[in-house]
């Protein structure tokens, strides 16, 4: 089966979200592995919730102060995000398992010459994306700890992010919250990145699956006549099975997209729907700070961050809907006159069966698509001008 190269896109990111206890272990691993991970796991949620709670306890004693309200309100909202994706993992890792046994199948892993230019290129990208995104997000972190810092250097008072039981402008109740947000911050940076690049990843695979099915199609009387060629079988025999064998395929790839739409679909559309939100208070605080400063480019990285993570949603999900519409065109491309009259009735079939287009979306309502993410964009930026406009 190639090495499994379907799965391969996959896997740094399945051990990732494991190591960041967000995602359990196989039940194939020893008790005593899943034992121990499974209380790690939780251990990790509770540790997020408890930094959460901080955030809500600094809202609501900032609830007066817009602009206190708006240092903690973006980073609680990703915090909700994450948790919320979370727990999905750590809720339906059954259904997880099946989509990445069907990634290990050899539906999706036929071993072509002709695929794996395309299945190299899918593991490629998958471990960029991540590497990028990741990158980023984490010096973002380490940013917002460097201008606290130099602040604190300076003998300036700062404003913490999360309610604390001390007064931490004091030496070395200072360094100890410092140390504590920037490891509950990167640690929540790495595994969303982590879940964001997965989750996307499976609808890059569903798509690259699409392309090859594709392949297969317009290559099918080619192929057909070069094993009849190889073999003692019959042109017709042979022909009638690589039919059989894309409407399976085919069906493979629904099942999976429909899978993740339903595994990941709340998420998602929870994500999209406090996106603009996020963006907004960003770009609230982002106006109000020195251009030259470390906090200035801090939000600007963060805003990135968040318009990546919105957009890897939309524009894959996009790229899996387009291509499913392609495959309609490949039908046609496939040479009729060379495919005997009582087989021409399976490709019909197949034809009626990839009619309807691959079409992800969010929580069953919002597609993922290049215009999802552009109206996303403008509603934050209505959010924006209403706040900017509300304090005059």
């Amino acid at each position: 089966m190639d090495e499994l190269l379907a799965y391969k896109s996959l896997a740094p990111h399945v051990w990732i979200l494991r190591a960041s206890g967000i995602f359990r272990l196989n039940q194939e691993s020893p008790k005593h592995h899943i034992f121990f991970h499974t209380i790690y796991l939780r251990w990790l949620i509770g540790f997020f919730s408890v930094y959460t709670i901080q955030q809500i306890l600094k809202i609501y004693y900032s609830r007066d102060d817009v602009n206190k309200v708006m240092e903690t309100m973006f980073l609680f909202l990703t915090n909700t995000d994450c948790i919320y994706k979370a727990v999905v993992f750590q809720s339906k890792p059954e259904r997880i398992e099946e989509l990445l046994n069907t990634l290990k199948g050899p539906i999706f892993n036929k071993g072509l010459p002709e695929h794996r230019p395309l299945l190299v290129d899918t593991i490629r990208h998958a471990m960029l994306y991540f590497r990028i995104f990741n990158h980023m997000s984490l010096f973002t972190c380490f940013l917002w700890v460097v201008h606290p810092t130099l602040m604190h250097i300076q003998g300036k008072p700062i404003q913490s992010t999360v309610w604390l039981p001390f007064d931490a402008n004091q030496d070395p109740q200072y360094y100890i919250a410092i140390v504590y947000v920037w490891i509950q911050t990167s640690w929540l940076a790495h595994a969303n990145t982590a879940m964001d690049v997965f989750i996307t990843f499976l609808l890059e695979q569903c798509r690259t699956q699409v392309s090859i099915l594709r392949i297969d199609l317009e290559n099918v009387v080619q192929k057909s006549k070069e094993e009849m060629a190889d073999t003692s079988s019959s042109y017709s025999e042979i022909l009638e099975k690589r039919f059989r064998k894309m409407i399976i395929h085919h069906k493979e790839i629904v099942n999976s997209a429909d899978k993740i739409q339903d595994i990941f679909g709340g998420a998602v559309f929870y994500q999209f729907i406090i996106g603009g939100w996020i963006l907004c208070c960003s770009a609230y605080r982002m106006v109000s700070t020195n251009p030259a400063s470390v906090e200035f480019v801090s939000m600007v990285m963060y805003i990135i961050c968040i318009l990546m993570q919105i957009f890897l949603y939309c524009f894959f999900g996009n790229e899996l809907f387009y291509e499913s519409i392609k495959l309609t065109e490949s039908a046609y491309d496939v040479d009729w006159l060379e495919i005997p009259m009582k087989l021409r009735l399976h490709l019909l079939i197949f034809m009626e069966r990839i009619k309807r287009p691959i079409c992800p979306t969010a929580g069953s309502i919002i597609p993922l698509s290049n215009s999802t993410f552009v109206s996303i964009v403008r509603s934050s930026y209505s959010f924006y001008a209403f706040l900017k406009n509300s304090d005059h």
